[in-house]
């Protein structure tokens, strides 16, 4: 009787866990300045469902020119999510803040891996750099060196690691722990 019991409560997790896993997402709840454009749909008559999508088109504009609104498109996203990459952040939906990589663990900025152009490179002592990438965004390694040193037009691929650390390597090179600075 006791392993009856068991394998009815395996089951029924089993059940909640798959139902859970193919729950949709939750979105997040629209802006009061969106959902106000949107309503002027429901207006029948044309003369005010036109009125009504040209004060609220202006209302979008007029909030856009004092930066209360930002509207980004995919590419976009994409470009500023790689420029995040590295840092920290609270989850942050618009920026696939819920995504989850292969291993399970959370990638807080929706981007696994990048590659970069090295701009400049300073020695930190002991085998350790700090090497500044064409876009801008300052790394540095957190253990030394010990093949070539780094050098500026080299290719580096930086890739999210075990436990929100990070793996740099420089081309030709093996990889290394690296931290961002900037």
């Amino acid at each position: 009787m006791k392993r009856f019991g068991t394998t009815l409560w395996v089951v029924l997790f089993s059940i909640a866990a798959t139902n859970a896993a193919a729950a949709p997402k939750q979105q997040q709840p629209r802006p009061e300045i969106f959902t106000d454009l949107l309503q002027c749909r429901t207006i029948t008559e044309n003369s005010e469902r036109l009125a009504c999508f040209d004060r609220q088109v202006g209302a979008i504009d007029a909030a856009a020119q004092r930066d209360e609104v930002v509207v980004l498109d995919k590419s976009e996203l994409a470009k500023t999510r790689k420029t995040l990459f590295g840092f920290s952040f609270p989850k942050l939906p618009f920026l696939g803040g819920d995504e989850v990589d292969d291993r399970g663990e959370a990638k807080a900025d929706g981007v696994d891996q990048i590659e970069a152009v090295i701009a400049s490179v300073r020695s930190l002592g002991y085998g350790k750099w700090q090497i500044e990438l064409d876009d801008g965004a300052v790394w540095a390694t957190t253990e030394a060196l010990t093949a070539r040193d780094p050098k500026v037009g080299q290719k580096i691929e930086l890739k999210r690691a075990a436990m929100g650390s990070f793996m740099g390597k420089v081309e030709g090179g093996r990889a290394v722990r690296m931290k961002r600075v900037s």
